[in-house]
């Protein structure tokens, strides 16, 4: 927990006999295939804990991306409490469980929202990725590098908290957005998970965004908050990718499985979310550091032991 830190002092997819054959040559697939999707960004988008707009900030972030002609793949990775399909006004057919079980390929089981961008959702409640074998969940991730090739964007949505599942992607991504309100649970909880996400990938790409803020000002308080205090006990600052207002018409848009940034352009929010959007762009463009994904993200991922799942976002 925070106050228990404050006390520290810290310085700072294939056939599976061709999986087998790739794994006793100690040559993890994930590690091989990824080479193969390096022009595609990979951002994973979390928080400490649930019901401060995690999946609002993805969908909505995806949509903005797409708009600005990028193809974005969404992948809900919310295993226990899966909502993306719902905010984004879709009814899969198939999920990602389907996909792992054989009843349908991962194309099948991605669907467009809007032009440049599809969903690969989840299935609410289920803990599927945890409890197949590893040859069926490391063949599955195999599909998910495959069809990742072809976005230009793949952003994932994981459960909100700081389990062992969700410390999987985080610890995997080379981009990182962790998504925080304005209350002091929310702060804690972000801190924990920006010290995981730190200790485990310090080279990682990680910033913040400050959402549900009642104005620029408070989001650039709060911020400034966060940065003091991971200055402090983590020696590092991490920097604020973007300010999110609240609006209630973002209640409306959720109610109505309709992106803000589609049901209602005009507003605050949707403004916010494309000016997210404007900088991630830029980010990738300053940077080579953030171009395509971590070597060993899907190594990583293929790697996932057993664990409980998080919370909503």
């Amino acid at each position: 927990m925070l106050m228990t830190d404050m006390k520290e002092n810290i310085s700072t997819y294939g056939p599976v006999d061709d999986q087998a054959a790739s794994l006793r040559a100690g040559q993890p697939a994930g590690r091989i295939l990824s080479s193969a999707i390096t022009g595609t960004r990979c951002i994973t988008i979390a928080s400490g804990k649930g019901g401060v707009g995690k999946t609002f900030v993805s969908v909505n972030l995806g949509l903005a991306l797409a708009r600005t002609g990028a193809k974005v793949l969404v992948f809900d990775a919310d295993l226990g409490l899966a909502n993306a399909d719902i905010q984004m006004g879709v009814d899969p057919e198939y999920t990602i469980q389907d996909v792992i079980y054989g009843n349908c390929s991962i194309g099948d089981a991605i669907v467009q929202v809007d032009k440049n961008l599809s969903l690969l959702a989840s299935s609410s409640g289920s803990v599927e990725m945890v409890e197949i074998g590893s040859a069926r969940r490391q063949m599955f991730v195999e599909d998910l590098v495959r069809a990742a090739s072809a976005y230009d964007y793949l952003l994932i949505d994981v459960a909100a908290g700081i389990g062992p599942n969700i410390s999987s992607f985080v610890n995997a991504s080379s981009e990182l957005l962790v998504v925080l309100a304005n209350e002091p649970t929310s702060i804690m909880d972000a801190y924990s998970l920006l010290k995981l996400a730190y200790k485990a990938t310090p080279s990682s790409s990680i910033m913040t965004v400050m959402n549900m803020v009642v104005s620029i000002d408070e989001g650039e308080a709060l911020s400034q908050r966060l940065a003091g205090i991971t200055k402090r006990f983590l020696g590092v600052e991490f920097p604020c990718a973007g300010i999110v207002v609240f609006d209630h018409m973002v209640g409306n848009s959720i109610r109505a499985r309709n992106p803000i940034v589609r049901y209602a352009p005009g507003t605050g929010p949707a403004q916010c979310i494309r000016e997210l959007a404007a900088a991630t762009i830029r980010k990738g463009g300053m940077s080579s550091a953030v171009r395509g994904i971590n070597p060993e993200m899907f190594e990583r991922l293929a790697d996932m032991g057993s664990a409980g799942t998080g919370g909503n976002g």
